[in-house]
């Protein structure tokens, strides 16, 4: 809500504006913000006053410690200037978000070597469910990680495969 306020006004400038009304300036998901913005000093100045006003008014403290800034188009100095400037380190390429990698590329498939692993932990506890229990586990459960995934993204063949496994396992082990 303030960073559509702030971007209507004129103090943040998202991104491609030419696909999004406005541009991107923010996705937010419970405590989890990314801010988008054109790297210019004077966005960084602009954003760097509405996230004090931020902590002013709200009385919560941004953690600078656990933040990072992804700089792109610029030089290695300019990209560490914009971090000092924010008091947070450099991140870089593919990035964490509410789970799922994000990259600038096309990710490969070992990037997405985590989301079967991620399955299979889920089934652990669960050994020794009668087959009622299990089928409604992997449909609610095991089925709505990779689901997620496939919102956003069109999942390797090797990928799908690594995941059914411990799927197809975990609901045939008693049948």
């Amino acid at each position: 809500m303030v960073w559509a306020k702030a971007n209507a006004a004129g103090h943040v400038k998202g991104l491609v504006p030419h696909l999004i009304p406005g541009g991107v300036t923010q996705l937010e998901y419970a405590d989890d913000t990314m801010i988008m913005v054109e790297p210019t000093w004077v966005g960084i100045a602009k954003l760097k006053t509405l996230l004090l006003f931020f902590e002013n008014m709200s009385g919560l403290k941004i953690k600078s410690d656990k933040s990072e800034v992804v700089v792109m188009g610029v030089t290695p100095e300019a990209q560490q200037r914009v971090a000092n400037l924010l008091n947070c380190r450099i991140g870089k390429f593919p990035i964490t978000y509410l789970g799922l990698p994000i990259s600038d590329k096309p990710l490969r498939v070992a990037d997405w070597g985590f989301l079967p692993e991620v399955v299979g932990h889920r089934v652990e506890p669960w050994q020794g469910l009668g087959a009622a229990r299990r089928l409604g586990l992997t449909n609610s459960c095991l089925s709505s990680l990779p689901l997620f995934a496939m919102s956003l993204y069109l999942l390797h063949d090797g990928t799908h495969k690594a995941m059914e496994k411990p799927r197809s396992c975990f609901f045939w082990e008693g049948v």
